[in-house]
């Protein structure tokens, strides 16, 4: 095959095709980051950040790298956020002076954005465009409507996504709570029509596949709660993100029912409290809040403190309580700590470490839902089927999730009666076309992060532009179709040189979404050691892999 005939993955999809290429938060728990492309239009889906492992030290947080995202500056029409969470707008103010577009979201979501962005001293302006649950907007020759959904903060909403090729659905993270402490029930009427007109491909919210049954509604946290408020003889301490409001709302109304003043710890916490009230969604009574310098005047049994740290951050208050370090917080002997979250994967043996240090210290704790005191904000199994049976995608890519909550997803749609060829199970930087007769694998990119110190504040990327090196491979990885090209502008170069020994990684067989990915890494690693050997800046050049069509 020429590779004339393969559409560059730098080029627009195929006309009839919708292209998803997902550079955070499929494969892994974190960092959600997606582009979204059809015809001329290309759009953003979140843009989010992971926190670091153990042994990411000097680390305070890890966002998506927009090399290859900058490469679609003059199609992107937009970001378009989900909702208020940092793992889907934490990277934004990193990033966003450099798309320099409008970013979308309803007025929770937008109001955390602003706290994110003024606390990390984000250069520039920010051109942030509210919009209501139900809206519906044009943007180029896309129309997006935003889908009213409930999750563990408010103002969650998954998106319509009308293409030329047809309809594209992202749910967002979500759950079915027909009893949700704030906003409305989700609209399940509006997915059945949406499932009736036709969905091209759906984009699903993966984390609780692999659990049986219906998460319990937020409802459900209020009993272990007020037990705990009622019944502790000492100060009870909550602990939750800072983005999760209706716990956070939660947590006020019961401790003043059960003759408690709040304070909260954390400044993102303060911040986001702000943005709430200023909503009108979390009001407090007069003299409900009590100031750090009231603490020590205040019986322990009158006091409820609410703070950040759930995951066992190394800057937020509840790590820095249980190690001895806050400023004006230490554990006191008969203290109630009430860990409302359950660690992400990979932060158990931090937060396990951080329980022990309390209870070594005369604490007691109640930890996540096996204690009652959190309910997830995802769907498990049974509603995922019935999100599946209400919109019938002809083509379904799971989302959001590590590899085994993706493929406890891909078997729901396999039960539900999805053809098999429909269903894509790929990870960060693998991109994929759907079209009415076909989903099929269309290339790599690599999916970079760029760790950020805790003391650094937003900096923009060198202005310098990336070169970006493209190699096409046959549809089965096996055959080499062109390449390595110096793609600039449009136009594809063949670089010079002997390029054997790219071609001694091809598999020779047949392969999926992971063979692709581990080729593409070995190939963006040839690549940055030729462009160090001519005495360029490895970490400039950026490798795409496009796999041709049969």
């Amino acid at each position: 095959m020429d590779s004339s005939e393969a559409t560059s993955l730098l080029a627009p999809p195929r006309a009839g095709t919708v292209r998803f290429l997902p550079l955070g938060g499929v494969g892994e728990i974190g960092k959600n980051m997606a582009l979204l492309e059809c015809g001329s239009d290309a759009l953003l889906l979140d843009a989010g950040l992971r926190f670091p492992q153990p042994q990411e030290l000097g680390v305070d947080i890890i966002v998506p790298d927009i090399a290859f995202v900058l490469t679609r500056r003059d199609r992107l029409r937009a970001v378009l956020l989900t909702h208020g969470h940092e793992d889907h707008i934490g990277a934004l103010p990193f990033h966003l002076a450099e798309l320099n577009v409008p970013v979308y979201g309803t007025g929770v979501t937008l109001g955390l954005l602003r706290n994110k962005l003024e606390r990390r001293a984000h250069r520039g302006t920010a051109d942030l465009r509210e919009v209501r649950e139900g809206q519906r907007l044009r943007l180029g020759e896309l129309e997006v409507e935003f889908l009213g959904t409930t999750h563990s903060v408010p103002g969650s909403c998954g998106l319509a996504i009308w293409t030329p090729a047809g309809l594209v659905v992202h749910t967002g993270d979500f759950k079915l709570d027909q009893t949700p402490t704030q906003g409305e029930p989700p609209n399940l009427g509006r997915l059945a029509e949406l499932g009736r007109e036709g969905v091209l491909l759906l984009l699903s919210d993966s984390t609780n596949a692999p659990n049986a049954g219906l998460t319990p509604s937020e409802a459900t946290v209020r009993p272990a709660l007020q037990a705990v408020m009622t019944g502790a003889k000492g100060r009870v301490v909550v602990v939750t993100f800072a983005s999760n409001l209706a716990r956070v709302q939660q947590a006020l109304e019961l401790s003043w029912e059960a003759g408690r003043r709040s304070c909260l710890v954390g400044r993102s916490l303060l911040r986001n409290f702000a943005t709430a009230q200023k909503l009108g969604l979390m009001p407090v009574q007069p003299g409900q809040m009590v100031g750090p310098r009231e603490l020590a005047r205040t019986p322990d049994r009158d006091l409820c403190l609410i703070a950040t740290g759930s995951q066992g951050e190394p800057l937020a208050a509840l790590n820095r309580i249980a190690s001895g370090t806050h400023p004006f917080l230490r554990v006191h002997r008969g203290d109630t700590f009430v860990l409302a979250a359950n660690p992400i994967p990979g932060n158990g043996a931090v937060v396990g470490a951080i329980v022990n240090q309390l209870v070594a210290q005369g604490a007691s704790v109640l930890a996540g839902s096996a204690d009652g005191v959190h309910a997830s904000g995802h769907a498990a199994a049974e509603e995922l089927r019935y999100v599946l049976e209400l919109l019938r995608p002809s083509n379904f890519v799971p989302v959001h999730g590590e590899p085994r909550h993706l493929a406890a997803h891909r078997q729901l749609a396999l039960d539900a009666g999805i053809d098999p060829a429909r269903v894509a199970v790929i990870e960060d930087g693998c991109a994929v076309e759907a079209g009415p007769e076909e989903l099929r694998l269309a290339g790599w990119v690599p999916p970079a992060e760029v760790p950020i110190a805790a003391d650094q504040r937003a900096q923009p990327r060198s202005a310098t532009p990336q070169e970006v090196v493209e190699v096409v491979l046959g549809p089965g990885l096996g055959a080499w179709a062109g390449g390595p090209y110096l793609a600039t502008g449009g136009v594809r170069v063949p670089l010079r040189g002997d390029h054997r020994r790219w071609r001694q990684h091809l598999p020779g067989t047949a392969g999926g979404a992971g063979q692709l990915a581990s080729l593409g890494r070995r190939l963006d690693s040839l690549a940055e050691e030729e462009w160090m050997s001519a005495g360029g800046d490895p970490k400039s050049v950026v490798t795409v892999v496009t796999l041709a069509r049969e």
